[in-house]
């Protein structure tokens, strides 16, 4: 038995047209030569870069598009990276916390249909259970979450959408004034018995910089609410080596590094809670990135910003059970992107951005043995090539995007043919601001995912009695997705310097081969199939306040989803969700306060033809709707204290017992506190 050890134009027709009519009312638009619309930002906007590949407002962009900053009171205290994401309307984080056993799910697709990036590098893995972002919070400087198909930029994967996560670098640590820095931190929490520390040193130069930080966390029982514990024990540590150079005014070279290590006595299924068939396992999981970018971007070439990034990333992750029977895996990415931003705005009628570019990388699954569940012997291989324009009007308040993307792929496998399909993936988008105050939006996208090599070949046992078997003819899925949305922003309200934001959308996704896991009648086996039409809708809100006295956040989402044959809910659905958040910052003192609530509705999974038996024959669970509230106490010290920030969060505070869509048992009362200081 081999241990693997843990390592120290052919044209698809872009079917969109949108037509909109502007009231004469509007012939004073102002022309301007860097082509905005002709309201002035607020300085409380936010920049999101991944939605449309090009730094933006994420107000006025095309699309429902949440960011999260890493150094928030909650985010500070945050266990693993995932937490940062559960208070999404939205998006649905499985598992009872462990950082093994955490899939994300958004607009009805699972981890498989979400992509997942980290500083631009794909992650996951095709184990089951067995998924999480590997990656220490303390390292996160924010997350991008870009909701919908975003295929045209990403690639395989981005059907429900993108998770992208950012890590620091030593410009987002420095202290103004300073070249360079140092911070230490220590982290408890009590719903898993937790305490952590950490710390880094950055600086810069006039042509370097750079940062080494790491992070360590140790993890025991998980408390449920009403003070149910689960039994669990596991240490991580996370590193990263990071920096670039600045060659000339016109080049740069950057590169990263970053190590993440878990071992852990847990559940083989790590979602899930410890029973006779889910017998623990001693369990080490390591991942090992490493990414070089070499930037070129002559100032006087506005059609040249060119950008080239060679990436690497394996996982490993072993298991050992009590009768010494060893599982190994490893997982391999690696790849080339090049891309380029050409800005033409000489023309009289518009200017354009052109984003375009090539990617090809291969995946590659290695597991030790033949007895290895869910983990079978292939690669897979991508190559794609894409071009967007986001062109906005010069004399009118609109701008599109509109662009296409093909991507052809090649799996193989000892036991079966080689299996090679290619695929194009469109999109089109209009945005228009007929005033300061206010924004229209409409998009037509479409996206595919490829089966994943578990899906295809996956021979091994499931669970006692029950067998995968594999489908090497399973088609990729797809979608198309239309969705219309409008939003509306204020400032000096109410009161000077405050701002009010809404942004509201309706989505309506046509699933084509969309992939599902079906069991035998006689229950013998489990294999992935595809559903030949499903259908998936819903709407997004969100609306923000801002004001020198307090911040308000509110968040709601639906999602809705079905086959289209038997009028069955299709998996991943999550309930009805509305999400608040309150900061208050204490006048005349470096303190805040602020209150988070999440509400959900009962879940609300129908069975085939209305029956209330899943496609699987099996009994359909419903599961209550929960209100969970956390409150928190920041600080950030000034004059004699400068440097110092301590957060205390009491998660779950009136210890609501409560489950997941899925089942799961979620965290009881939780008090989490972190300390920091930095010089």
């Amino acid at each position: 038995m081999t241990l693997i050890k843990s390592p120290s134009l052919k044209l698809s027709t872009l079917s969109v047209l949108i037509f909109t009519s502007l009231s004469s009312a509007y012939a004073t638009a102002v022309p301007s030569e860097t082509v905005h619309s002709k309201q002035e930002k607020s300085s409380k906007d936010t920049v999101t870069v991944y939605a449309t590949g090009n730094q933006r407002d994420s107000f006025e962009a095309p699309m429902m598009v949440t960011v999260i900053e890493g150094n928030s009171a909650s985010n500070q205290v945050a266990g693993n990276a995932n937490d940062l994401l559960r208070n999404i309307p939205g998006v649905s984080v499985a598992g009872i916390g462990r950082a093994n056993g955490q899939d994300i799910s958004i607009r009805g697709y699972t981890q498989k249909g979400v992509l997942t990036l980290v500083d631009g590098i794909r992650q996951g893995t095709d184990t089951g259970h067995l998924n999480g972002v590997f990656l220490d919070p303390a390292l996160i400087k924010q997350v991008e979450v870009v909701r919908g198909p975003s295929a045209l930029l990403y690639g395989s994967g981005a059907l429900g959408g993108v998770i992208a996560y950012q890590t620091v670098d030593a410009a987002d640590l420095l202290e103004e004034g300073k070249n360079t820095g140092f911070r230490v931190f220590s982290r408890a929490g009590s719903g898993d018995h937790s305490l952590g520390f950490g710390g880094a040193a950055f600086g810069k130069t006039e042509q370097f910089d750079g940062l080494v930080a790491f992070g360590t966390r140790d993890a025991g029982n998980i408390r449920f609410g009403k003070g149910i514990t689960e039994n669990n024990d596991e240490f991580s540590g996370n590193a990263l080596v990071k920096g670039s150079w600045k060659i000339d005014d016109n080049q740069k070279l950057s590169g990263n590094l970053r190590y993440y290590r878990n071992e852990a006595h847990e559940p083989k299924n790590p979602q899930g809670t410890y029973d006779g068939r889910n017998k623990r396992v001693d369990r080490t999981t390591a991942q090992r990135d490493a990414q070089l970018s070499y930037q070129l971007n002559p100032a006087q070439y506005s059609w040249l910003n060119a950008k080239a990034d060679i990436y690497y990333s394996d996982i490993n992750i072993n298991n050992r059970s009590k009768d010494k029977v060893f599982e190994g895996r490893k997982q391999e990415t690696y790849g080339i992107k090049l891309e380029n931003r050409s800005h033409l705005g000489s023309t009289a009628f518009a200017a354009h951005q052109f984003t375009y570019g090539g990617e090809a990388y291969k995946q590659k699954q290695k597991p030790s043995s033949s007895i290895v569940m869910g983990f079978p012997n292939a690669d897979i291989r991508f190559a794609s090539g894409w071009v967007q324009d986001e062109m906005t009007l010069r004399d009118l308040p609109v701008s599109f995007i509109v662009g296409t993307r093909y991507d052809n792929y090649k799996a193989t496998n000892s036991k079966y043919d080689d299996i090679s399909a290619d695929k194009w993936s469109s999109k089109g988008a209009v945005s228009i601001t007929p005033t300061d105050w206010s924004m229209l939006f409409a998009s037509y996208s479409q996206a595919f995912r490829s089966p994943t090599m578990g899906e295809m070949y996956n021979d091994s046992m499931h669970f006692p009695g029950n067998y995968w078997k594999p489908n090497p003819n399973l088609r990729p899925e797809s979608n198309e997705t239309q969705e219309y949305g409008f939003g509306l922003r204020f400032d000096e309200l109410f009161a000077n310097n405050d701002g009010l934001k809404f942004k509201a959308s309706y989505f309506d996704t046509q699933a084509k081969d969309y992939i599902s896991l079906t069991m035998t009648p006689d229950m013998r086996f489990t294999t992935s199939s595809n559903i030949p039409k499903a259908k998936i809708w819903g709407w997004d809100v969100s609306m923000t306040y801002d004001s020198d006295w307090f911040s308000w956040d509110l968040a709601y989402n639906r999602t809705t989803g079905k086959n289209e044959e038997t009028g069955a809910s299709i998996e991943a659905l999550t309930p009805d969700t509305l999400t608040s958040t309150l900061d208050i910052p204490l006048s005349d003192t470096d303190f805040s306060i602020g209150w988070i609530g999440k509400f959900t509705q009962h879940t609300k999974i129908k069975g085939v033809h209305g029956t209330n038996r899943s496609e699987q024959s099996r009994k359909i669970s419903q599961y209550a709707g929960y209100g969970v509230n956390d409150f928190y106490v920041s600080y950030h010290g000034t004059g004699t204290l400068k440097g110092l920030t301590t957060s205390v969060v009491l998660g779950n505070a009136f210890d609501k017992a409560y489950y997941s869509s899925v089942g799961a048992p979620q965290h009881g009362r939780n008090a989490k506190l972190l300390v920091s200081y930095q010089w």
